[in-house]
Parts: structure tokens; C-alpha cells; sequence
């Protein structure tokens, strides 16, 4: 659905916008999917602090803060995970050995930047008492320009053909 809104909306652009996205396709597909995955972080997280508010708590409890922002991160890791592969680096895997080592790679660096998340929001609002919601949205930049550094860079790199590597003229 998310792929055919862009599709979409790539119909009505003039000519020289649709010639900018596509020259700069994968960076904006990147931010397109990135945009949809900081949407649905903020949407579970304001969800879990509701949730979390019935029940009496606040986000300015160690746990639930911890909790809330852990559910979301396993939600929207796997989202990412599956709209990067599929709609942003079109990455095609023949065997599962490459589709598990792509998923390590991918997975291992959402941990990195969780944990990084998981410090920034208990040290902002849980020991700073800053806005919940506000320190939600700035570190889904932070987290959005690394993840995507990472993707790139590392998990989903095209292979070098070996062929062009053994004739170098």
C-alpha cells in the first residue's frame, strides 16, 4: 500500500521533479520508508505511554519507559527490516544463509542504534524529566540518519560482480 501511494504520487510529478527522485532515488526512498517507520515509533510509543497510563504508571518510571520504547523498537526494527530489503535497496537473496546474514546485519545494527535510543530517552526523561513526547521526535532523526548510514554502507551493499573484479581493463 505504502509503495503504491508512491507510485502514485510519482504519476502526478512534473517531469523535472520525477527526474530529481529518480536520481536520487534511493535516498528519498530510504527517508519515504524511514518517514512511515518514525511515524508508526511515535504512534506505538504514544500508544504504550496511554496503555502504560491506565494501569497508573508514567514514563518517567524506569520501566515502563523502557518497556514502551523496547516494544516499539521490536515493532518498527521489523517494519524497517522488511519495506529497506523489499522497496528500498530492492536487495535480492538466493539462499537463506544470505537472507539470515543480511537480518544479522540489519538487526544487529537496529540493537546499536536501540540501545543508543534506549540511553538518550532514559537519560532525557527519565533522569531529566524533559518532554516525552519532543524527545521522541528528535531522537528518531538521530536514528534515522544512522540506521540509514548502516543499511547502506553495510547490510544491504551491492556485491561486487567478480568478474569485473579479476578483469580489471
Amino acid at each position: 500500500m505504502l509503495e503504491a501511494l508512491l507510485q502514485f504520487a510519482l504519476k502526478l510529478m512534473p517531469k523535472p521533479i520525477k527526474n530529481l527522485f529518480y536520481k536520487y532515488e534511493n535516498g528519498l526512498r530510504y527517508c519515504y520508508y524511514g518517514a512511515w517507520t518514525t511515524l508508526l515509533s511515535i504512534i506505538t510509543k504514544l500508544v504504550g505511554e496511554w496503555l502504560f497510563s491506565l494501569g497508573g504508571y508514567t514514563m518517567e518510571m524506569d520501566i515502563p519507559n523502557m518497556v514502551n520504547t523496547a516494544v516499539s523498537w521490536v515493532i518498527c526494527a521489523t517494519f524497517a527490516f522488511v519495506v529497506n530489503k523489499k522497496y528500498v535497496f530492492m536487495s535480492k537473496t538466493d539462499t537463506t544463509a544470505d537472507l539470515l546474514r543480511e537480518m544479522r546485519g540489519f538487526y544487529g545494527a537496529r540493537l546499536v542504534s536501540f540501545f543508543m535510543e534506549l540511553f538518550i530517552m532514559w537519560l532525557t526523561v527519565t533522569r531529566f524529566k524533559w518532554n516525552f513526547a519532543l524527545m521522541t521526535v528528535l531522537v528518531q532523526v538521530i536514528i534515522l540518519v544512522s540506521n540509514y548510514l548502516f543499511s547502506k554502507l553495510v547490510v544491504f551493499r551491492k556485491k561486487s560482480d567478480p568478474q569485473k573484479e579479476a578483469d580489471p581493463s
